[in-house]
C-alpha cells in the first residue's frame, strides 16, 4: 500500500510540476507569437505606404475635369478658372486672327465654378502650315451664364507652360481678362496683364480712354497683335537708355536692345512674343534662354528665383 501511495505521490509531484513548466512557457509562445506575424505585417505595411506616398503626390491627382486626349507623347497643362464666374466651355487653338475657333474641348462634360481646375492634354509638337512648331496659343471661354460675354486670351506660351489661371481685371463691361501661368523654367508667376493693356492701347494713368474699348475686352482682342511695339508709350518703355522713346519705325532689334539689363517680360511688352525659344544651361552662366524674332535674337539669364533677364541682343 506504501509503495501505491508512493507511486501515486510520484505521478502527482510530476504533473504539478509539468503544468507549472506549461504557465512558464506560455509568455514565451506568446512573445514569439507576435514576432513571427509581425515582420511580415510590417513588410506589407511599408509596401502598402510607399503605394499610396506615391498616388497622393501626383500634381494632378486631385482633377477630375479633363479635356484633350490623353496619349503616350501628349502634353498637360493645369488649367484654373479665376475669372468669377462659371465657365462651361473652353477653345484652344494656335495663335490666330482667324474667326476658326475649331471644336469646343468641354462638350457639356463639367463647368468651372470660380477656383475650378481642369486639365489639358495637347500635342506639343504641332506645326504650323510652314513647317515651324507652334509657341503661341489663343483661348476662348463661354459661361454658363447665358447674358455674360465670351473672353479671349491671347498669345500664351503654351509650349512651356505647366499651369495657367484665367482671371479678369476689373468688374462688369469694364474688366479685362488676362492670364497669370508658370513654366517649366520659371518660379514666379507671369502675368499678361499690362501686354494686354498695351495691346488695347491703355495704360494704368489713362482708364478714361477705356470706354472706347470696353467691347473689344470681351471681343477677342480684336485690336492687331502686331501692334505691341507701339504700345511703348506706357511708362516702362520710356525708362529705356538714350532717354529716347522706342517707337514702331525704330529698328526692332535697336528697341530690343534697350532692354539689356532688365526683365524679359519688359522687352515682350515693347517688342511683342518670340517666335520660338530654348533654354540650356551653361556651365560658367548657368542657364540661359534664347528668344527668336523674326530679325533677331535675344539672349537672357534664369536665377535661382526663375527671375529672367536680358542678356544680350544680335
Amino acid at each position: 500500500m506504501k509503495k501505491r501511495y508512493l507511486i501515486l505521490a510520484g505521478i502527482l509531484a510530476l504533473t504539478i510540476a509539468a503544468t507549472g513548466c506549461g504557465k512558464k512557457e506560455d509568455p514565451k509562445d506568446n512573445t514569439q507569437t507576435p514576432q513571427a506575424t509581425v515582420a511580415p505585417a510590417a513588410d506589407d505595411g511599408a509596401g502598402g505606404n510607399l503605394v499610396n506616398m506615391q498616388k497622393s503626390t501626383g500634381e494632378d491627382s486631385d482633377i477630375k475635369n479633363v479635356i484633350g486626349t490623353k496619349t503616350d507623347t501628349a502634353s498637360k497643362l493645369v488649367l484654373i478658372n479665376k475669372t468669377g464666374s462659371e465657365v462651361s466651355s473652353i477653345y484652344i487653338r494656335p495663335n490666330s486672327d482667324d474667326e476658326d475657333w475649331g471644336d469646343e474641348l468641354v462638350q457639356g462634360m463639367f463647368t468651372l465654378k470660380n477656383g475650378d481646375k481642369a486639365l489639358y492634354y495637347y500635342d506639343k509638337n504641332l506645326k504650323d502650315d510652314d513647317g515651324k512648331q507652334v509657341t503661341n496659343y489663343d483661348i476662348r471661354i463661354a459661361y454658363t451664364d447665358e447674358e455674360l460675354s465670351e473672353c479671349f486670351f491671347r498669345k500664351i506660351p503654351l509650349t512651356t507652360v505647366t499651369e495657367i489661371s484665367l482671371l479678369m481685371d476689373g468688374k462688369g463691361e469694364d474688366a479685362i481678362p488676362f492670364a497669370e501661368y508658370l513654366t517649366s523654367t520659371s518660379k514666379k508667376k507671369v502675368s499678361t496683364l499690362q501686354e494686354v493693356k498695351q495691346r488695347l492701347g491703355l495704360t494704368d494713368d489713362s482708364s478714361s480712354d477705356s470706354g472706347n474699348d470696353e467691347d473689344d475686352d470681351h471681343d477677342g482682342d480684336t485690336s492687331q497683335p502686331t501692334q505691341a511695339p507701339a504700345a511703348t508709350t506706357a511708362p516702362e518703355p520710356t525708362e529705356a537708355p538714350g532717354g529716347e522713346d522706342p517707337n514702331p519705325s525704330d529698328d526692332p532689334s535697336k528697341v530690343a536692345e534697350g532692354y539689356i539689363g532688365k526683365s524679359l517680360q519688359e522687352l515682350i511688352a515693347a517688342c511683342g512674343e518670340p517666335t520660338g525659344h530654348d533654354y540650356q544651361n551653361e556651365p560658367e552662366t548657368g542657364e540661359t534662354g534664347y528668344h527668336y524674332y523674326d530679325n533677331f535674337t535675344v539672349s537672357t539669364t534664369v536665377d535661382e528665383s526663375g527671375n529672367e533677364v536680358v542678356a544680350g541682343v544680335w
